[in-house]
């Protein structure tokens, strides 16, 4: 299972359908029947693997909400967070390297994928929105996020760093965000 462990990155890997596949789980068809459950992916992924249900994720003390999805916690996924539909995926060894206000942006990314689906710049707009909505962002902490995500050269998913930190202050500026 370690092998998949790796390939294992739902919306944030190459396209919902190729991340599914490459965690040894079938394609959803357009009814997403297929998609697995919180608990068929603990069960797939093994580890310390496990389901936190909607609420109960604290991220430096503060509670963290995506609607009522479930939060799964896989100190093995290859990147700081992850998200199926209808549920996320965080990793806390690698959150734990960074600080409190880019630990709520990645939550509040993978959980615009909740509400915006797989594209990566309305997830980083819903963050940064709601962050600037519910009081746990200001300024500062879009300059961490900023800091934190400007080095990354873009790929396949993501654009760079840079052109995402610029898209991010623009929706965080948005005067009709209340």
């Amino acid at each position: 299972m370690t092998a998949h462990r790796s390939k294992v990155r739902a919306f944030a890997c190459l396209g919902l359908f190729v991340c599914l596949a490459a965690a040894g789980f079938p394609a959803p068809d357009a009814r997403a029947e297929n998609v697995p459950t919180p608990e068929e992916y603990v069960d797939h992924v093994g580890g310390d693997a496990h389901v936190l249900a909607p609420g109960e994720l604290k991220l430096d003390g503060r509670q963290q909400v995506c609607g009522q999805r479930p939060t799964v916690i896989d100190s093995q996924l290859d990147d700081y967070g992850a998200a199926y539909p209808g549920f996320l995926i965080l990793n806390p060894r690698l959150l734990s390297q960074v600080t409190t206000a880019v630990k709520q942006w990645i939550f509040a990314h993978e959980c615009g994928h909740q509400f915006r689906g797989p594209d990566e710049e309305a997830a980083d707009c819903f963050a940064v929105q709601r962050g600037r909505r519910m009081g746990w962002l200001d300024e500062q902490g879009l300059e961490e996020i900023c800091t934190f995500i400007t080095p990354s050269k873009g790929g396949s998913m993501h654009f760079s760093g840079a052109h995402r930190c610029e898209y991010m202050r623009k929706c965080y500026a948005d005067p009709s965000v209340r």
